[in-house]
């Protein structure tokens, strides 16, 4: 990496704007940009964009625009002014570097924002415009499997979501895999009793296919995973065997915490990716605004389906519309 660094260097200058490094397969890639508009143009290896790339000549011209959004970053976060920027745009910057999202990320989220900013609209209107995406598909899935790292709140959510279900009268089946944590199955047997859910426990993904099968007659399967970490290999293994038996058609819901940090953020969603997640639940939004969690997701394009704010069981627990995210993202 440092190899890699010091010929960007050589070849941009010491003042380079170097807008994401990685290390995949051995293989070390930089992603940089010149100081400014006299350089040359930037140099890029294998980048990773916000949104799913285009054409290549797409994604050089929204490489060329990143560039300049975060040269006009680079002033503001050295406390000058950055005269292309509006002075709300400069707020929506602050606020995301405050509440500790990655730079690059804060640019393309103020660029996209920028771009739906038009003359009298308010800047949480065209936040929440920049957040909105593809609806969460998990709303629509009989089956849905809690997945993310240990003490997010999988079970809180699980219990949350099935309270929410039996208020609206649908028969509800909980099911847990997780018979590792002390007090997990006790804890989820509680929940069922007090809903009036029936509870299963299986130990691995042959159990889980048949309790799923024996579930034909539930409107809605809640299943809680085992927790499993971003470095914990065999883990992640064991939470994939799940999902594979759980089927194509069951929705695989990431549960995070907002009060995740950029680093650990970012190594959540690459760790979840190959279990291709397809909502997210942002728990502990009463700890903590959110935003690095919650802009990293928007980067990975996995949608946001509800954000939990306290302990409260199911009041605690509203749809994620995008004016919501917008308010979390601005919060601080």
């Amino acid at each position: 990496m440092q190899e890699a660094l010091r010929a960007v260097k050589a070849a941009l200058g010491a003042d380079a704007v170097i807008l994401e490094t990685a290390e995949v397969a051995g293989a070390v890639t930089v992603t940089a940009g010149p100081p400014d508009e006299s350089g040359p143009a930037p140099a890029v290896a294998a980048p990773r964009a916000p949104r799913p790339a285009g054409p290549e000549g797409d994604l050089a011209g929204e490489l060329r625009a990143l560039v300049g959004v975060v040269r006009d970053l680079v002033h503001e976060h050295r406390r000058q002014p950055a005269p292309s920027l509006a002075p709300e745009l400069q707020r929506l910057h602050r606020v995301l570097l405050a509440q500790g999202v990655d730079g690059v990320i804060a640019g393309a989220l103020v660029r996209e924002t920028a771009e739906r900013l038009g003359p009298g609209m308010a800047l949480d209107a065209a936040l929440a415009e920049a957040l909105a995406g593809e609806p969460p598909a998990a709303a629509g899935r009989r089956v849905r499997l809690l997945i993310g790292p240990p003490g997010d709140g999988k079970t809180m959510t699980l219990a949350k979501l099935a309270a929410q279900a039996r208020r609206g009268g649908r028969r509800v089946r909980l099911i847990t895999a997780d018979t590792y944590r002390v007090g997990a199955v006790a804890e989820l047997e509680t929940y069922g009793r007090a809903l009036g859910a029936r509870v299963d426990v299986v130990a691995g993904a042959d159990e889980l296919e048949r309790a799923l099968a024996d579930a034909a007659d539930a409107d809605l399967v809640l299943v809680d995973t085992p927790g499993a970490g971003p470095g914990q290999t065999a883990e992640l293994a064991e939470l994939g065997a799940l999902v594979d038996a759980a089927g194509a058609a069951a929705s695989r819901t990431l549960v995070a915490s907002a009060a995740t940090g950029s680093c650990a953020a970012e190594r959540t969603c690459q760790a979840f990716a190959a279990l291709r997640p397809d909502a997210c639940v942002l728990t502990k939004l009463d700890v903590a605004p959110g935003g690095a969690m919650l802009a990293m997701l928007w980067r990975h394009g996995v949608p946001v389906s509800h954000v939990a704010t306290g302990r409260r069981i199911p009041d605690d627990l509203q749809s994620a519309t995008p004016d919501r995210l917008a308010s979390c993202v601005l919060a601080s």
